[in-house]
């Protein structure tokens, strides 16, 4: 009976013992997954520092900022301007109908009215009404309308380009702003918690227990830490000043965005850039067509309706007239060959434009994603360095009373966790600022922000 209950005591440890090791692989798995884990939102990590909003409210606060912007406004009205040029290009295929007023007064004459050559002509007050319609102008009107919707295409293309860049600004000077402040804030507690500490190693110097040269060790890097916070004050107060004049409003109450970064990896799509050098090029050979038109035949008709002496009630004399114009260069002394050559060579250049573009997207669209990755892969170390660096610093606090307390890893803990915090919020503020940027580069990040193109 005695033995039975040894083993029953025995199993009851055994299930204690292995409760509690599981409670604790359980927590660690937990902790694991809370620093580690990489597809959580942006600054999601820090939630017990800092205070966030959600992706779509901070989306929505870059979308109402970017109306505010000059270059918002600058971008549509060049867009409508090259609209109405593409209209006007293409009322170049009606014809012309224009209304003349002839008022031919005599104002001094010596002809012998009856032995002249010349026969007696009264005053005239005439009116003409006369249309002009071209059939073929050697290509001009077609290529001058296509030259028009594709400097309306860059137009529009340079629009979207503006605002994905506005975004990206709007963004940036956004998390500067808010990362300053919280910096600068967070410092000036560190230092006001380390600031009663002096008292207490002088007190520690004093008594005997602690070395003079702890105390002036300590005050040294004191002043240094100090120092430190001043020029985050100087910071915050820089970035909050963009940030007031950028988005015209006062900084007050504004937090870190959770946004959702996913993995990425090189995507084909073309930049705003190549786009741009691809429209260019189909320019320049319009542009080599439409100098070719100047040295081809060109021809139309036109018609005159001509009413005479309208000044005179009895008289109806009038008539019609119309025919056929046309024109065509035969020689030009080389003229004609020099231009189109100029307009083929520059074509040419504008081609190579289009490599030369590509080239620089490919390598900025391949350090964008390597700045994403690095960023993502290195933010969970970041934040474990940042614990356990808290937790550092409260061990050393609880030992103040011992011989073993060192001022010196006290305020070396409170400078690194300092540190370690700004690497944090700079690695998250380079994870989005990457991320949007990537969008940008494929032409995508007014679509995930929510802005038609």
């Amino acid at each position: 009976m005695l033995f039975h209950k040894k083993n029953i005591i025995n199993h009851l440890v055994i299930l204690i013992i292995l409760s509690f090791l599981q409670t604790n692989a359980n927590y660690a798995n937990d902790e694991k997954v809370e620093v580690y884990q990489e597809n959580k939102p942006t600054f999601y990590s820090l939630r017990s520092e800092i205070a966030t909003v959600s992706e779509t409210e901070f989306f929505d606060f870059l979308r109402i900022s970017i109306i505010q912007q000059p270059e918002y406004s600058y971008a549509l009205s060049d867009v409508v301007e090259k609209k109405m040029l593409l209209k006007f290009q293409q009322r170049h295929r009606y014809p012309d109908l224009s209304l003349r007023l002839i008022n031919d007064k005599v104002l001094s004459r010596d002809v012998d009215d009856f032995s002249s050559i010349r026969k007696r002509q009264d005053d005239s007050f005439d009116i003409a009404l006369e249309i002009n319609q071209p059939i073929y102008t050697g290509g001009s009107i077609s290529s001058r309308i296509k030259m028009a919707r594709i400097e309306y295409m860059m137009s529009n293309n340079s629009k979207s380009s503006a605002f994905s860049e506005l975004i990206l600004d709007a963004s940036n000077i956004y998390l500067s702003a808010v990362k300053s402040d919280f910096l600068y804030s967070y410092g000036s507690n560190i230092l006001g918690q380390l600031e009663p500490f002096l008292e207490k190693v002088r007190d520690r110097v004093n008594i005997g227990i602690s070395d003079p040269v702890e105390l002036a060790i300590f005050s040294i890097k004191f002043n240094s830490l100090s120092s430190r916070i001043q020029k985050l004050r100087t910071d915050r107060n820089r970035d909050i000043a963009i940030f007031e004049y950028f988005f015209k409003t006062k900084f007050d109450k504004y937090f870190f965005p959770e946004v959702f970064v996913p993995e990425i990896q090189f995507d084909n799509n073309e930049s705003y850039e190549v786009k741009t050098a691809k429209l260019g090029f189909e320019n320049s050979k319009s542009n080599i067509n439409l100098t070719k038109s100047e040295f081809r035949p060109q021809f139309g008709f036109s018609a005159r309706y001509t009413s005479y002496d309208i000044d005179d009630n009895q008289k109806k004399d009038n008539d019609i007239r119309g025919g056929v114009f046309f024109s065509m260069p035969i020689f030009t002394f080389g003229r004609a060959s020099s231009k189109i050559s100029s307009a083929k060579a520059m074509s040419n250049a504008k081609k190579m434009t289009i490599g030369i573009e590509k080239k620089a997207d490919e390598a900025k669209e391949s350090e964008l994603v390597n700045i994403v990755e690095n960023s993502q892969s290195i933010r969970g170390d970041l934040i474990k360095s940042f614990r356990d660096t808290k937790y550092q610093r409260e061990i050393i606090i609880d030992r103040l009373d011992v011989v073993s307390f060192s001022a010196d890893a006290l305020v070396n803990s409170y400078t690194e966790e300092l540190s370690m915090l700004e690497s944090i919020l700079n690695t998250e503020q380079q994870l989005l600022q990457g991320y949007f940027m990537y969008l940008h580069q494929n032409k995508i990040l007014l679509a995930n922000i929510g802005i038609s193109p």
